[in-house]
């Protein structure tokens, strides 16, 4: 198993980097129609994308769903720091688990004024564009959210539903 560890410093800058870059890129560009929601929606699809591309490159795994929570977590450690670094994992090929006892968005620090219910929202954006965007078979729900007032964060990523 892969773990952000096994992936040199110098490497893990470049992935970060790849992505700031290309969300900022992203934000110039014009949208004269765009509502809030349809621009969050295209921020949060470029950012998924560029996970994907970043497993492309790096040979990362996302085959099934003990391979994507692999991939996003050690992409969301680069990206985020090692709060989200997934200490409990339950995975299998179909379905897989990940816990969570910290968030690296749901802090004080990090937060600046946005309430946890859009914390929230933000986090459901975040994880559900990148498995999308990883392997669009799989889907992610969060059934446990710090920001929701639970102990600790569970997501649950699974083969979809025909």
């Amino acid at each position: 198993m892969l773990h952000v560890k096994d992936i040199p410093e110098a490497t893990r800058w470049e992935m970060a980097t790849h992505v700031l870059g290309r969300l900022v890129l992203a934000l110039g560009q014009e949208a004269e129609s765009e509502t809030a929601a349809s621009f969050q929606a295209r921020m949060f699809s470029e950012m998924g994308q560029e996970i994907r591309a970043i497993a492309d490159r790096y040979g990362l795994p996302r085959g099934h769903a003990a391979d994507i929570v692999q991939t996003l977590g050690i992409v969301s450690v680069v990206l985020f720091g090692p709060a989200f670094t997934t200490r409990f994992i339950e995975g299998f090929p179909e379905e897989s688990v990940i816990r969570l006892t910290d968030c690296a968005m749901f802090r004080e620090e990090s937060a600046h004024g946005i309430s946890p219910l859009q914390v929230n929202s933000v986090c459901q954006a975040y994880v559900g564009h990148a498995v999308e965007a990883l392997n669009p078979e799989f889907s992610i729900s969060i059934t446990r959210a710090r920001c929701r007032g639970d102990a600790f964060c569970e997501m649950v990523i699974e083969r979809r539903k025909p």
